[in-house]
């Protein structure tokens, strides 16, 4: 037995679906909305409405026609959204093995940087520290000869 025609070409089957499913019902509505705004342009060239009636329902009429190029205009940019949002999936997914190697290094440097650094610094604090005592002791020492107040002598 073989398979129907409608389920032996998936390509055709998905062309007709789109034109039956998404295509044809704005396609009819659209064309319903042109028709009723034609209808009531008849209708009031033939006094059956007066405008008054025409002027309420074509204002109804014209916010669909003021929201249809606006909601068309917004799926543009939504679909720039979309593409930036796959965009930057792929990309994250590209990055993650050099970010991955990147903090493993920063890692790295951190560990032999909090172990290196205290022996780096050691002699700089050691001669930081007899610098500070000599400075003490020499401004003691200037402090007695200048009659420094800090050691109760007066000028």
């Amino acid at each position: 037995m073989s398979a129907s025609h409608t389920t032996s070409n998936p390509v055709r089957r998905h062309r007709r679906d789109i034109w039956l499913r998404i295509v044809a019902p704005v396609a009819i509505a659209a064309l319903l909305l042109v028709a009723f705004c034609v209808i009531l342009v008849v209708a009031v060239a033939s006094d059956e409405l007066v405008s008054a009636q025409v002027s309420v329902v074509m204002g109804i009429v014209a916010t669909a026609f003021i929201a249809l190029p606006l909601v068309i205009l917004c799926v543009v940019p939504y679909a720039v959204l979309a593409v930036m949002a796959v965009g930057a999936g792929r990309l994250y997914r590209l990055s993650t093995g050099p970010l991955q190697t990147m903090r493993r290094m920063t890692e790295k440097a951190a560990h032999q940087t909090d172990r290196f650094a205290p022996k780096v610094a050691q002699p700089f604090v050691g001669l930081n520290t007899r610098i500070a005592r000599w400075e003490y002791t020499i401004r003691g020492w200037q402090g007695k000869d200048a009659g420094d107040e800090r050691y109760g002598q007066e000028s």
